[in-house]
Order: structure tokens, then sequence, then C-alpha cells
């Protein structure tokens, strides 16, 4: 059957789009939750309209995120910890603050779920990679130094 949906679904479609899916799915999953409705002829023109306002909202976002990665481009970052007598930090460094360290080079807020890594736990350099989406990604240098 076909479907116009509602909200962004994973594994399945964007707001807007029509999609095919079996009854059972769509009556025991999407319709309860309120993630789609039944394709009629007068949902299928609000879909089209809906669809042409979504690409163009699409296009500002990943024109945003090209203007961020641009900044991002080359950057290195300088943190200072504390540090034990054997080399290791007290605490990690986590997304928190690189957040932190890449809003103060640049004046980018970034939220901590676009920053990939592992928890920094030792003095020297490492990559933390900034991803913004699908093929939008940078390598972001990280320098700890002792305290």
């Amino acid at each position: 059957m076909q479907i116009v949906l509602n909200k962004d679904v994973p594994k399945l479609g964007y707001r807007g789009e029509v999609v095919k899916v079996r009854e059972g799915y769509f009556r025991n999953f999407l319709l309860p939750r309120g993630l789609a409705l039944i394709a009629t002829p007068s949902f299928l023109k609000l879909a089209a309209v809906r669809k042409e306002k979504i690409v163009e909202a699409r296009k500002k976002v990943v024109e945003n995120a090209k203007d961020i990665l641009s900044k991002l481009k080359g950057l290195k970052l300088n943190l200072k910890a504390k540090i034990s007598s054997k080399g290791k930090l007290f605490g990690a460094i986590g997304e928190d603050k690189i957040v932190e360290a890449i809003e103060k080079a640049t004046d980018l807020k970034l939220d901590k779920g676009f920053v990939k890594m592992t928890h920094i736990k030792t003095t020297g350099s490492h990559d933390v990679i900034i991803h913004l989406g699908p093929d939008m990604e940078e390598k972001v240098k990280v320098t700890v130094k002792a305290l």
C-alpha cells in the first residue's frame, strides 16, 4: 500500500515522501505513532508541495554544513590537562571539551553528537573527526600537553 510519511522514519524514508509498505506495518506501527497517512489523491498533492519545501530546506542545511567544514579545515587545537607521573591524563578529554575548544577557536557552536572520537587519555597528538552528515567530515588535529 502507498503511504505519505509525516516524519522521517529510519530505513524507510523522509518526511513528505510517498513509499510502499505492507498493510500490517502501516496499521500496527506507522499509523498509531502518527508517522504516516494513507496516500489519497489529496495527500499526494500535499506531499508534493511538502517535498519541494523540504528539498529547499535540505539544500540550505548542506550549504551551512559545507561552510562549517571549510572553517574547520586545517584546524589545530591545543589543550592542556593534568597528567599523572606515568604520563596519562587524570580525566579523559571527551566530546564536550572538544566542542568547547572549537567554539573558542572559531566561534562555531557544534553539538557534541557531531564529534566522532574515542576519549583522549594520553598526551600527544590525536585526530578527531567532525561528522556533519554523509560525505561531510573534517579531521581536526588535537594536541594535548601537560599542565
